[in-house]
């Protein structure tokens, strides 16, 4: 009798506690239900609210008209189906990105390049006519970014120092005109890549400017005679840093139309985004579990995104506080789709400042050459140049004051202070600051 009292008690008690655990979830189901609804209302009002200001832009609507004749992507594709790599190859190429030291080639790696270059002389000039055209149209700009053709950006850069060393052993020729005329080619090939405004074209034109730049350093250094004054100026009017962070600025409004559109398409189907949740039936449970507080953290990305765009048309000296919060800082943790986006929009910003560094380098380096032929020595200062020369100053994008300039009897080095804002003595290296403390000045010497 005990026993059977015993047992009606503990079914009610069973009873009452799955009761409680079905109301506990008819409730938690009902608020997510609802939340789900309100958020998803509101990202789609945010989205509406961003198109109608015009600060949601459709990427084809960056890109101008691009007729076939005039599409130097077209010329890259004919590169790239004839470009050929053998075993060994891009060790010998990775010789042009040495930041290290302007050694000279090693016969053996001499014959190699040089062999090299025969195999792939169609490559270069096609890249050099695709340098000539106006616009570059890759793919498809009104499919999904996902769905979209994108040039092969490895080969890409390998064809970048294959034009940079075939530029060098024509500087070693004293086939000095040719050499620099490729080099500028090579940097309008760059410029004109990053036409398709896409965040991964920018970054890779990004990388090849900068290898331009550092080895057009190395090429009139080593010239056996003072590079002519008209050839000097020719040089400092290609090269305009305005240009490069208008290109960044497109990039990234390019880029933030594609996420928030391409995420609330995502977040609406409830498809897994990588590197947010895991994979399988957890994953999926998850991600509907937290889409609602995914639709409100798309909205809150969004506005971070605006922030950064308008902080990135300025100089990063004068940005940099507006762009803390990308590098990482400050993010709330619950938010991973931030953690996952905006410290890499962070390191493009500075990655582009870093090419600003450069672009401002050179242009007091070739200056400071321009005095040399019409003087018969350096500078003392940099404000000798002016107006003259330069119209202005070029300031330190990361600090916002003079390059730091210095002078010896046949030589000159003038450099930014890069990210850590020490002087570094001019040294450079291709790790960037966000890995780990490094040399981080950009520099342009002679005889140095």
């Amino acid at each position: 009798m005990g026993a059977n009292v015993k047992g009606v008690k503990v079914k009610k008690i069973l009873a009452a506690a799955g009761l409680i655990l079905l109301v506990i979830i008819v409730i938690g189901l009902g608020v997510r239900t609802f939340l789900n609804y309100r958020h998803g209302k509101k990202l789609e009002r945010y989205l509406a609210e961003l198109k109608a200001s015009g600060r949601l832009v459709d990427i084809s609507k960056l890109a101008s008209p691009c007729r076939d004749v005039d599409n130097g992507a077209l010329w890259w594709k004919a590169a790239e189906s004839l470009f050929i790599l053998e075993q060994g190859d891009k060790a010998s190429l990775a010789l042009a990105s040495d930041f290290s030291d302007w050694n000279p080639f090693s016969s053996e790696d001499e014959i190699q390049l040089k062999a090299l270059i025969d195999r792939n002389r169609k490559v270069i000039e096609l890249m050099l006519e695709a340098s000539t055209r106006p616009c570059f149209r890759y793919g498809d700009l009104q499919k999904p970014v996902l769905e979209r053709q994108l040039p092969d950006f490895s080969l890409m850069i390998q064809a970048t120092r294959l034009l940079i060393i075939d530029a060098l052993f024509k500087g070693e020729a004293e086939q000095i005109d040719k050499a620099l005329d490729e080099m500028l080619q090579g940097l309008a090939f760059a410029r004109l890549c990053c036409d398709e405004p896409l965040l991964i074209n920018f970054q890779i034109s990004m990388a090849n400017a900068r290898l331009l730049l550092y080895n057009l350093n190395r090429l009139m250094s080593e010239a056996k005679a003072p590079v002519p004054t008209p050839a000097l100026i020719n040089i400092m009017k290609a090269l305009d840093s305005e240009t490069w962070r208008k290109a960044m600025t497109r990039a990234l409004k390019a880029e933030h139309g594609g996420f928030c559109f391409g995420t609330y398409e995502l977040v609406q189907k409830g498809e897994l985004l990588p590197d947010i949740n895991p994979v399988g039936w957890r994953g999926r449970l998850a991600n509907w579990w937290k889409r609602p507080a995914l639709k409100s953290e798309v909205i809150w990305v969004s506005e971070q995104y605006q922030k950064m765009i308008e902080a990135a048309e300025l100089p990063f000296y004068k940005s940099e506080k507006e762009m803390i919060l990308g590098g990482g800082k400050d993010i709330p943790s619950k938010y991973k789709l931030a953690r996952l986006i905006l410290p890499r929009i962070y390191a493009v910003v500075v990655k582009e400042a870093t090419l600003e560094a450069m672009i401002d380098a050179a242009r007091i380096g070739l200056g400071c050459l321009i005095y040399r032929n019409q003087y018969g020595k350096y500078p003392e200062k940099i404000s000798d140049l002016l107006p003259d020369i330069l119209k202005e100053e070029p300031l330190d994008p990361f600090t916002g004051q003079s390059l730091i300039y210095r002078t010896k009897e046949d030589g000159f080095i003038v450099y930014s202070l890069g990210t850590n804002q020490k002087d570094d003595n001019g040294k450079m290296s291709e790790m960037t600051q966000l890995v780990m403390d490094k040399d981080d000045d950009w520099s342009w010497r002679q005889n140095w």
